[in-house]
């Protein structure tokens, strides 16, 4: 039985040529064909595909990935993702369905459990980072009933070992 999410290379209605070499964060929802260079992140709505000659250094988030090129990062793809003969991968595959064909090359782990993962390094994932930062609370141990709690633990401690 043949995959149906296993397709030639996709009609991107928008293409970054070999020579284009972008850093920073990259959104889309329009079908994408990327063949130079994209350094950061990658966060599309659509089809993705890495073409043999695009080389990625980004976690990378889509609907559909196809990869036929280098991609250094963690991938996400809410229905599929397919690595094409000759392609080079290294990070994690987070999607319900997941393609490596023979002659790719692969280094991660694969995730099929359907739980989409958030681009690493987004806005909100970023926000929620610092959100559960100043959540934890600092213990002060120069106030006295700062270390009058810590000396009943130890108390509390030696007593439960003896």
């Amino acid at each position: 039985m043949s995959n149906p999410y296993d397709k030639p290379t996709m009609p991107a209605s928008s293409v970054l040529g070999p020579t284009l070499k972008f850093k920073g964060e990259l959104t889309a929802n329009e079908d994408l064909l990327i063949q130079g260079q994209v350094e950061g992140s990658i966060n599309h709505t659509s089809n993705l595909t890495i073409g043999k000659e695009g080389r990625i250094k980004a976690n990378v988030k889509a609907e559909y990935i196809c990869i036929e090129g280098k991609v250094n990062g963690d991938l996400s793809g809410s229905k599929a993702i397919v690595v094409k003969e000759g392609a080079d991968v290294k990070g994690n595959i987070f999607s319900p369905t997941v393609t490596l064909h023979e002659g790719s090359a692969f280094n991660g782990s694969i995730d099929m459990t359907g739980k989409e993962r958030p681009v690493a390094n987004s806005p909100e994932n970023i926000a929620e980072t610092n959100n559960n930062r100043s959540k934890s609370k600092a213990v002060d141990t120069d106030r006295p009933d700062a270390s009058d709690n810590k000396s009943k633990r130890d108390k509390k401690r030696s007593a439960s070992a003896a």
